[in-house]
């Protein structure tokens, strides 16, 4: 009979083909099929019970065979909750069975747990964030460009008619008035604009609508439609009533065009004020100074603010002094009227210095309420949209539907909202769905950044990895890490997961060397893999046998990567599954096990020696202690044989039974494969000794740990062996 150790070892010396010889097997090539083509449809504990043959493999693959006729102990065992010390899976002693429900995705109920839909990814929040950032730039910047043309082309107007023709003009002087330049009808804005406002009859007083009385006086046009000779379109007060009104009628008023527009306009304006009363009488000007000294211009009377800008700030009792909120009293400083309103200064109401000075606090007011602005509707909008379970809760949400629609340029006012659902249900990849049939490409590009099924529903997101294998590959990486690497791993740790998660595209991950090394040493993948090879990798089918991963031989490290992430063939990203109850990499796992369980119990039919060194070399390296040795009835029968050790030491209390391990097994050095691989031979020379087995020659052999001694050469081994068999 061929010993332990030599059967073990022709195994072992190339593991890889022996895996691959029993796995192309017929019938464990076709349990593995059947696996892997079934297992995705279970919706439940009780349905993957049920199916004797995916239960019954899932067990051989995790050495629990004997549990196949349990099926009631078995279903407590998955539907246990893991992150729960007391539950039934983490109360038995025997801890594989937590590790089988760990590799199942059942909730306590039974059900398999349903992945998390979301309006939106953390990605597609930060895409329209960005968008929106980039819109209220755009805007305000197409604001300004707008203005510039107007206030350019208007002096070289010389009739109405020119007006209407210029389309820009005439969509600013509309706008400006708040009245929708493409409904309006030429001729009757011709009428309008030529009317003569002290004439009851006219076409503007005519109108119901008093924004045609405002659009008539804003222009200097004859009855004729021409210009007063020496005169033109527009007076100079009327172009910038004009151009202010546009920004605040097209919601630009606090854009940095409007607020340079604005402080031109009062540093030209405050020179004329004789008296506090023409500056509180002029909303622009006061509304300007009390913006600049942050006071809230809506909410302060006007009566009020006569009081504090005529008050002497030398009389403690005076009105200014009176009031506990100190910006009053800044804002009489600011001015030189006197307490009976008349201008008590050579300098006028305001010197050069305070004119400068109260520019100088406009400017700093508005840039800190514009950025505080954009920041608080950013900050409701990422706090608030994934409350949102479906579409028409964004679209009945007046201020999220506004920020969605203002980021790809739509106005809320005017945009259908039977319109932007249909775009927001539609699948963009589509060229046949209804976003995809639009020639404005915003439409697609909206339904991209939302989730939303066809029946409005939140969908799961697109995710280059889903939390799970996302976790794995973290944990990979840490475990190969070093104890001095240790503190590099969590940062490391901490920079992929806050990466990863944003991941648009296979060529976004493959351009971030920093996700790439990481995901190389995670799965212990050779540095001088390229990036050719990378993407081969991860845009290939690990369930498809002759894609490119399954094509390398029986070295199941590039199909581990490609089953870890989410890449489509042509290097997009896939949206993450509804349910599963198992991901492709647990199911790799489980088909793996099952190959290598057969391995495992083909081995045992001829000897059982040989299965238990198997079992040790495959566990050894996730054994932490003493105690997990003892737990296991395998692991703690090859540590007895092969450390001499007699049974009857399990009826010791538990300390001196670790004790009696620690003494002669030091538990670090079962992290080393080679020192591994020497105890492994050790116990298949004892336990032959221990069965009459063959003994065959061994290389020389090293006690794990102190106190054991060392077996030197193979003479020294047999003798050895000899002694402690009598």
């Amino acid at each position: 009979m061929t010993s332990t150790y030599l059967s073990y070892r022709l195994l072992t010396n190339d593991m890889s083909r022996t895996l691959s010889r029993i796995a192309s097997q017929a019938d464990v090539a076709r349990d593995m099929k059947y696996y892997q083509d079934n297992i995705g449809k279970v919706t439940s504990v009780d349905q993957f019970l049920d199916d004797r043959r995916l239960f019954s493999i899932a067990l051989k693959a995790h050495g629990m065979d004997d549990m196949l006729n349990a099926k009631a102990f078995m279903r407590k065992v998955l539907e246990s909750n893991l992150s729960d010390d007391k539950s039934f899976a983490n109360r038995l002693a025997d801890t594989r069975y937590a590790a089988f429900a760990k590799v199942f995705n059942f909730t306590p109920s039974g059900d398999v747990r349903q992945s998390l839909a979301y309006a939106q990814s953390e990605v597609q929040v930060d895409d329209i964030a960005d968008l929106y950032s980039e819109h209220r730039v755009k805007q305000g910047l197409a604001a300004a460009t707008e203005a510039q043309y107007f206030q350019a082309r208007i002096p070289a107007i010389g009739s109405v008619d020119e007006l209407i023709a210029d389309k820009r003009l005439f969509s600013f002087a509309l706008t400006a008035i708040g009245i929708d330049p493409t409904i309006a009808s030429e001729q009757y804005i011709r009428a309008v604009l030529t009317s003569d406002l002290f004439d009851p009859g006219s076409a503007a007083n005519q109108a119901a609508d008093d924004r045609y009385r405002v659009l008539a006086a804003a222009f200097s046009f004859a009855t004729d439609g021409g210009v007063v000779p020496g005169a033109g379109a527009q007076t100079a007060a009327q172009l910038d009533e004009t151009i202010y009104l546009h920004y605040a009628m097209t919601g630009n008023a606090d854009t940095p065009a409007a607020a340079a527009f604005n402080t031109r306009h009062y540093g030209e304006t405050i020179a004329t004020a004789t008296t506090v009363d023409d500056l509180i009488n002029n909303d622009r000007m006061l509304t300007y100074a009390l913006l600049a000294y942050g006071i809230n211009p809506n909410t302060a009377s006007k009566p009020m603010i006569r009081q504090v800008l005529t008050s002497d700030l030398s009389d403690p009792a005076s009105y200014a002094n009176s009031i506990t909120d100190t910006k009053y009293r800044t804002l009489a400083a600011a001015f030189n009227f006197a307490t009976d309103g008349s201008v008590g200064s050579p300098d006028g109401a305001q010197s050069a210095q305070q004119v400068e000075a109260t520019k100088t606090r406009y400017l700093a007011a508005y840039n800190t309420s514009t950025t505080n602005a954009d920041a608080a509707a950013t900050s409701f909008y990422r706090g608030r949209i994934n409350a949102i379970t479906n579409v028409d809760e964004l679209l009945n949400n007046s201020t999220l539907y506004a920020y969605t629609l203002e980021a790809f340029g739509f106005d809320p006012a005017t945009e259908s909202k039977s319109t932007i659902r249909l775009a927001l249900t539609s699948d963009p990849s589509d060229r046949l769905s209804f976003a995809g049939r639009q020639t404005d490409p915003r439409y697609r590009e909206l339904a991209a950044v939302f989730n939303f099924g066809p029946d409005g529903k939140a969908m799961q997101p697109l995710k280059a990895q889903t939390d799970s294998e996302e976790l794995v590959t973290i944990r990979l990486y840490t475990s190969r890490a070093t104890d001095a690497e240790a503190d590099v791993a969590k940062v490391e740790g901490a920079y992929y997961h806050n990466t990863v998660t944003r991941v648009r595209s296979l060529d976004d991950f493959l351009a971030d060397k920093r996700l790439v090394a990481y995901v190389m040493k995670a799965y212990g993948l050779d540095d001088k893999t390229t990036t050719s090879t990378l993407r081969k990798i991860l845009t290939s089918d690990p369930m498809d046998k002759n894609s490119f991963v399954n094509r390398q031989g029986a070295d199941h490290r590039f199909r581990d990567v490609a089953a870890a992430f989410n890449f489509t063939a042509d290097g997009k990203i896939k949206r993450v599954p509804e349910q599963s109850p198992q991901s492709r990499s647990e199911v790799l796992a489980t088909t793996d096990g099952y190959v290598r369980q057969t391995v495992e119990v083909n081995a045992g039919q001829e000897n059982e020696g040989v299965r238990l060194a198997l079992y040790f070399q495959r566990k050894a390296g996730g054994i932490k202690s003493a105690l997990d040795v003892l737990a296991d009835k395998a692991l703690l029968k090859v540590v007895q044989t092969a450390l001499g050790m007699p049974s009857a030491m399990s009826q010791a209390k538990i300390d001196t039974q670790i004790a009696m391990i620690n003494k002669r097994l030091n538990i670090a050095d079962l992290k080393d494969p080679q020192k591994v691989d020497k105890f492994v031979a050790r116990f298949a020379a004892m336990y032959d000794v221990g069965n009459n087995s063959a003994v065959a020659s061994s290389p020389a052999l090293v006690v794990l740990g102190g106190g054991g001694g060392t077996f030197g050469t193979d003479a020294g081994l047999l003798g050895s062996l000899q002694r402690l068999r009598g």
